[in-house]
């Protein structure tokens, strides 16, 4: 298999947690901001990512419809275990809309950043504005204490439960912990102290996840 994939992407680390999670093989390719050739000629005019090339050459687009097949058959008991698929589903949905809304805000001026040339910081900033107005990526790295304090309303009930156990619903990690993975990642790709401003609990239970993984 073969992830095509930005770094920051969370949508593609949660793939990439859950590829990672139930011990399969693949590749990663990183995909160049400005050409998306190569995802355009293997999806047929597709350019965003995540996308995973599988074994048989079939190609699978967006995260959720990824690991929902991935989470197939005997898959689907490892990461989404019997009776709790229910709420599983629902936190990682509530992880991809609500959570995600203002994460994804707080990692952009650090996204943004990253780039090196000026044509990629542009296009960067043109995406975001055509959505949300002008200036907004400005906006937003204006309002990083606000949205600080929305990100840790929002991710409070999920400490009080990491307080308590060890992962998300017990002792082993499920698509739940990958998805919230993906959206931690993010925010320490931007910038590693958003992470320890929001919550310094979420970098032990991110370096307990990636020991999991390695183990």
């Amino acid at each position: 298999m073969k992830l095509y994939r930005f770094d920051y992407s969370c949508y593609a680390r949660k793939v990439q947690m859950v590829l990672d999670l139930l011990g399969l093989k693949y590749s990663i390719e990183e995909v160049p901001f400005l050409d998306r050739s190569k995802l355009i000629t293997l999806t047929g005019g597709y350019i965003q990512v995540p996308v995973l090339m599988m074994d048989d050459g079939s190609v699978l687009k967006d995260s959720r419809v990824i690991c929902k097949s991935l989470l197939s058959g005997e898959n689907a008991e490892r990461l989404t275990p019997s009776p709790w698929q229910g709420p599983i589903w629902a936190y990682a949905d509530w992880c991809d809309s609500t959570l995600e809304d203002v994460l994804f805000r707080l990692a952009s001026p650090g996204i943004r950043q990253r780039f090196k040339s000026v044509q990629e910081k542009a296009f960067f900033t043109y995406i975001k504005e055509r959505k949300f107005g002008e200036g907004c990526v400005d906006q937003w790295e204006r309002q990083s204490g606000e949205l600080v304090g929305k990100a840790r309303s929002l991710v409070r009930p999920t400490l009080e439960t990491l307080s308590r156990q060890a992962f998300l619903f017990g002792d082993q990690p499920t698509y739940a912990d990958a998805t919230l993975y993906g959206h931690i990642k993010m925010l320490q790709i931007a910038d590693p102290d958003l992470v320890t401003d929001i919550a310094p609990e979420l970098m032990l239970w991110l370096n307990r996840l990636a020991g999991f993984v390695r183990s």
